[in-house]
């Protein structure tokens, strides 16, 4: 272990990985550094500290009492983050798997939790500008007092979450892959652009009108992100935007462009499940779009799966959604 001081501030103590820390280091310090340090199991109480930085170590839980600024904690083993404890500008705690209690009236500005996955409630009294919670699967709910200040919510593929809270204001929303989300609330602002890939809205309310549309980042129009049946043939075909023209083949249905198009067909044969047809479509300023067709043995409905362009059979199309780059190593012994 070895401690750095810092020219008219307090110390910085960089801990390697089988350090441990001494029982009276409590601070104050300037910036205290433990990535994947795996001797460190808590923090003791009353620790001031301007920067705290634990990724990838072995923290389970911080003391009482503790102080500081700005505590980053991704992809360590911490499972609570007790109340008494003050973190006033940022928390990051991405990929914590196993962390699960947060304090209460948390006043960090920043508070991201990214695929937090054992993450079931948020606490009362959080009150961030910027809070991102994309991946938190476990997560049931936000709560009912939570106060936004102008920044960002992320809750992308928090597919349990049901509600956005009934008052607030955000810059930004994303609640891609929220089905459960079908409205947003009246006292609920957003000024910006809100993300809406895979949510339950169907159309935008009128207190957010004018506002941007994103479908997984990229910015749409309110036809390609509720109303893709309007889309025509040749719209999707001029789109220069290689990006936005995948989100428009995308909500169009690729089999029903494909059928429009007058795709060349590569490739046909059969399997258990019926015909299977390898589809191709030139697109301007973009790689090709490549497509097999497939029939579900068990249930008699067909499917449009996207392959790479560089596929020239059905077999060998299959064999890569299955994930075989060989088509010679795939060889189900049932399908279904």
């Amino acid at each position: 272990m070895r401690a750095t001081p810092a020219k008219g501030r307090t110390a910085r103590r960089v801990l390697r990985p089988q350090d441990t820390l001494p029982a009276d280091a409590v601070g104050p310090l300037d910036q205290l550094d433990m990535p994947r340090n795996e001797a460190v199991h808590a923090l003791p109480d009353g620790l001031v500290c301007h920067h705290i930085r634990a990724p990838a170590s072995r923290l389970e839980t911080l003391g009482h009492g503790i102080v500081c600024r700005e505590l980053v904690l991704d992809g360590s083993a911490i499972a609570r983050i007790d109340d008494g404890n003050a973190i006033t500008y940022r928390l990051s705690a991405r990929a914590c798997h196993r962390l699960k209690t947060l304090p209460a009236n948390l006043r960090a500005g920043i508070v991201d939790l990214r695929d937090c996955l054992a993450l079931e409630t948020l606490p009362s009294g959080l009150s961030p500008a910027f809070l991102d919670l994309e991946g938190c699967s476990a997560l049931k709910a936000l709560p009912d007092d939570l106060s936004l200040r102008g920044g960002r919510l992320n809750i992308r593929d928090c597919a349990l979450i049901g509600a956005l809270p009934s008052r607030g204001s955000v810059a930004a929303l994303d609640i891609a892959g929220c089905r459960r989300i079908d409205r947003v609330p009246e006292g609920f602002r957003v000024t910006s652009w809100i993300d809406v890939a895979g949510s339950g809205l169907t159309a935008l309310p009128p207190h957010l009108s004018g506002i941007g549309l994103r479908w997984r980042g990229v910015p749409v129009d309110a036809r390609i992100a509720f109303r893709p049946h309007e889309l025509g043939i040749a719209e999707i075909l001029s789109e220069r935007n290689a990006e936005r023209r995948r989100v428009m083949l995308e909500r169009f249905g690729f089999e029903t462009f494909m059928e429009a198009a007058e795709a060349e067909e590569l490739d046909r044969d059969r399997d258990p499940g019926g015909e299977r047809r390898l589809l191709r479509v030139e697109l301007a300023g973009d790689e090709p779009l490549v497509c097999v067709s497939v029939g579900c043995p068990s249930t008699g409905r067909r499917y449009f799966l996207r392959v790479p362009p560089s596929m020239r059979t059905c077999r060998q199309a299959v064999a890569w959604t299955a994930g075989f780059d060989d088509p010679a190593d795939y060889a189900p012994l049932v399908e279904t």
